[in-house]
């Protein structure tokens, strides 16, 4: 039936870059206007780690994918970012592309100048965030926003992007590089096996979870082993997403969540003037009215609601409660809170702690140092400033896959509670988002 989505074998497949594309070549432009520092925008701690999931690494400090309705690849110097539009959907000029990554990136707001305000007032932030620079709060699609957070209740982050690109590549726009040389000369069209590896880092499961990545396949002409031949979709828009049942959600491995996409979906579309709109009229609102709006929506409880309003609706003082930042709170800010239960009365008292501390925008400060508390992350720190000693094997980099578990509310079906029994082993306790 018309929007189910397609066995992998009958989806369109973009052939693999051949070899990386030389700078000043192949339509690689700067993204700053002039050179800058390093901590103004690492691609490394804003697109692995929890607050997207539509980027793959295609190369040693390189990503491939959507914003809006284009398809890039970015790369990593030491003062500035490159990137390269293979891909162009209806309403996207050339003229607008880099405007459309410097609000995707928020690239309006110093980064640096806010970061020497928040060394002065937190000891912990002055020590860890030199190991973490440029980790800037995205400002994305809140439709696209809202849909990976719904994804991400009891997940981990293969499942996640598996389950975002079952979205787009079912009921989204294929976005197909325009000519030969962005398809061979990009370097942006093939995953790293870094990237695949990384994203199995939390859960075990991985046979069950083998397919779903349908966007993503082994080409044994071409490394299989090591690398993976992409496509890439716009995300739908509402009018698409409508088209999508339960049923087919559940067919597709979206388990309990099919109620909340469908569902939203419907909530939405009954807006007046449109979902669209009224999500974006959201970032006029004040944050208690924004996430209040968003809690009446299926599957949205309070920590989700703050990361859609962190990562796409301008609140820049929103603060997503999980493990680490309520461990955070306890150990540096506020250790009287140690043995309470987070009800919505404590996640409004951590979130007001956290402001108290760094100002309007608390949430970007708090996600340099919910970066520093990831497994993954700490091989980048000293002895003394890691947490446990524990140090992640998977030290190349690689999407954090721990971070979009904990970026996720822990509740859930049984496909959810084995994942739940073991985090109580070890983490206070963090009751249910939904």
């Amino acid at each position: 039936p018309a929007g189910r989505v397609q066995p992998a074998a009958a989806r369109p497949r973009v052939q693999p870059a051949q070899a990386p594309a030389m700078e000043g070549e192949h339509g690689w432009r700067p993204l700053m206007e002039t050179p800058t520092s390093t901590a103004a925008l690492q691609l490394e701690f804003c697109l692995p780690t929890g607050q997207t999931f539509r980027w793959r690494r295609t190369g040693d400090g390189q990503f491939t994918g959507v914003v809006g309705t284009r398809l890039l690849c970015l790369r990593q110097h030491s003062g500035d970012v490159s990137y390269r539009v293979l891909a162009r959907g209806a309403g996207a000029s050339e003229a607008g592309d880099a405007l459309a990554l410097h609000d995707y990136f928020n690239l309006g707001t110093s980064l640096e100048a806010l970061s020497t305000g928040w060394a002065a007032s937190c000891e912990r932030y002055r020590r860890v965030s030199p190991y973490f620079p440029g980790a800037r709060m995205l400002r994305q699609d809140p439709v696209e926003c809202l849909y990976q957070f719904l994804c991400s209740s009891n997940n981990h982050i293969s499942r996640i992007q598996g389950m975002v690109e079952r979205l787009c590549s079912a009921y989204g726009t294929p976005l197909t590089p325009e000519d030969a040389a962005a398809g061979q000369g990009a370097g942006g069209l093939v995953s790293t096996a870094g990237d695949r590896a990384a994203a199995q880092e939390v859960v075990a499961p991985a046979a069950s979870d083998a397919g779903l990545e349908p966007s993503a396949s082994a080409n044994p002409k071409e490394g299989g082993a090591d690398k993976a031949a992409l496509s890439f979709f716009a995300f739908p828009s509402l009018e698409q997403l409508s088209r999508a049942t339960e049923e087919e959600l559940r067919e597709a491995g979206f388990g309990y969540r099919a109620r909340y996409v469908v569902g939203t979906t419907q909530a939405l579309m009954a807006k007046p003037g449109g979902g669209r709109q009224w999500l974006l009229s959201l970032r006029q609102a004040s944050l208690e009215e924004a996430v209040a709006a968003l809690t009446e929506l299926p599957g949205i409880g309070p920590k989700v609601a703050a990361c859609v309003c962190l990562f796409s609706l301008d609140k820049h003082g929103a603060i997503p409660v999980d493990t680490h930042v309520w461990q955070i709170c306890i150990k540096y800010y506020r250790p009287q809170l140690r043995g309470k239960s987070l009800t919505k009365k404590v996640h409004a008292e951590v979130q007001q702690i956290f402001v108290d501390r760094f100002g309007p925008y608390a949430g970007w400060a708090h996600n340099t140092l919910f970066i520093s508390e990831l497994a993954s992350q700490q091989h980048r720190l000293p002895d003394k400033l890691r947490q446990g000693g524990k140090v992640s094997s998977s030290k190349g980099g690689g999407d954090v896959a721990d971070a979009a578990d904990d970026r996720a509310p822990e509740a859930g079906e049984a496909a959810g509670k084995k994942l739940a029994n073991a985090k109580k082993r070890w983490t206070p306790t963090v009751p249910s988002d939904d």
